[in-house]
């Protein structure tokens, strides 16, 4: 089930499975291998744990590196970088495949990826920060922040997280290869994205049902710029990334320099042909998701961060509960956050990337799966994850 919103292809989706492309391929092995000199080498494979860990977990961590190795090797996802943090502390982290098929470059447990719509479960988190300080409530209506925006009075800060708002989704149309191929360096102002949501008709009344939108969280952040007078980059430093000391997280913004990612591949010119799209994120792809999906992280940092959330250390368990409260949504979805199997967390795309990180509160096992090639037949971070959370969830002592 792929729930997070794809940006940066021509077919826009809310869920599906895309189709996986077959490649055969060596499995994995759990120690770190030199680099490999070409595309067509075995899949490079790293796994670490740190030093002097207590752990809990039962022997034979190494199942998870022959997991993620089997995958890449029958997936071609390029490369992935997976992690689990297991309830004592332990991190385990793995990796298959490559960052660069020319230079033969391997993933590196390390990287920063773009996590996409992951993005929407750190904006949730930011603003119940915000509610637990008094900044805001989550049945403010908009028009408090927002008067002049369509329908104002009636779409409240929840509306916006549990995308009940029928706020106007202009996604397809700022974002597409239906005209061709989108100009990657075509820089999106917020401004701009959120004045096209307000120039289209609603989609429903507001409240009437859930829909997925990029634009509500678009929405959401100008509210809470125009609430705390701080631009939204620099709350969820301040409030999310900093506590948690995630130091490989950011919400991309044009003006940061050497903002740096793993390479990835998407075929920009739609020759038919995928294209390696660089270490520098293109600002015609990111910019146009901005706080719907334009952070950038680690397997190592979102494992942190979610199970930081679940674990207290950011929100308090009034505010979780609203977090998992699947009233304030759709089906399986919270505010920012979904369920699936039991366990909850969030997947994504936008073009180059696919992630996913999910938290099982039974085991208090956290995984996350990120990965660097996007297309039609790109194969989804979320299947690994959906595997490797039991997995993972097998070792728990």
């Amino acid at each position: 089930m792929m729930i997070g919103r794809i940006l940066g292809f021509s077919v826009l989706c809310l869920t599906g499975l895309l189709v996986v492309a077959c490649d055969n391929g060596d499995v994995g092995s759990t120690t770190t291998l030199a680099p490999v000199s070409s595309s067509d080498a075995a899949p490079s494979t790293s796994t670490t744990l740190p030093a002097g860990s207590t752990s809990t977990i039962a022997p034979g961590v190494e199942v998870l590196q022959q997991l993620i190795g089997d995958w890449a090797a029958e997936n071609d996802p390029v490369g992935v970088s997976a992690a689990a943090l297991f309830p004592d502390g332990t991190l385990w982290q793995g990796t298959a495949g490559l960052a660069d098929r020319d230079a033969g470059t391997p993933i590196r447990p390390e990287d920063r990826f773009e996590i996409a719509s992951i993005t929407k479960t750190f904006m949730s988190v930011l603003t119940l920060r915000l509610v637990e300080e008094g900044v805001v409530n989550l049945d403010d209506p908009v028009s408090a922040y927002l008067p002049d925006f369509p329908e104002a009075n009636n779409i409240s800060i929840r509306m916006l997280l549990g995308h009940r708002a029928g706020v106007h989704d202009p996604t397809p149309q700022l974002v597409s290869d239906l005209n061709g191929p989108p100009d990657p360096e075509r820089l999106f102002t917020p401004a701009e994205i959120v004045a096209a949501s307000a120039a289209g008709s609603p989609d429903f009344p507001p409240g009437s049902r859930h829909e997925y939108s990029n634009a509500n969280y678009w929405v959401l952040a100008t509210a809470l710029e125009e609430a705390t007078g701080i631009d939204v980059g620099s709350l969820l430093q301040i409030h999310v990334i900093d506590p948690l000391g995630l130091t490989d997280t950011l919400l991309f913004d044009s003006s940061l320099p050497d903002v740096e990612v793993v390479n990835a591949y998407k075929d920009l010119d739609l020759d038919g042909s995928e294209d390696p799209m660089g270490t520098r994120p293109l600002p015609g792809f990111v910019t146009p998701a901005w706080t719907a999906g334009a952070m950038i992280s680690t397997t190592a940092d979102l494992v942190h961060f979610l199970d930081g959330v679940f674990g207290g250390s950011i929100i308090d368990e009034t505010s979780l509960e609203e977090l998992t409260d699947t009233t304030n949504g759709g089906g399986g979805y919270g505010l920012g956050i979904y369920s699936a199997s039991g366990a909850w967390g969030h997947d994504g795309g936008i073009a180059g990337y696919l992630s996913a990180v999910f938290h099982d509160p039974r085991s208090g096992v956290t995984v996350a799966v990120l990965t660097n090639r996007f297309g039609p037949d790109a194969p989804q971070a979320d299947a690994l994850a959906y595997r490797l959370l039991p997995l993972a969830n097998s070792l728990v002592g």
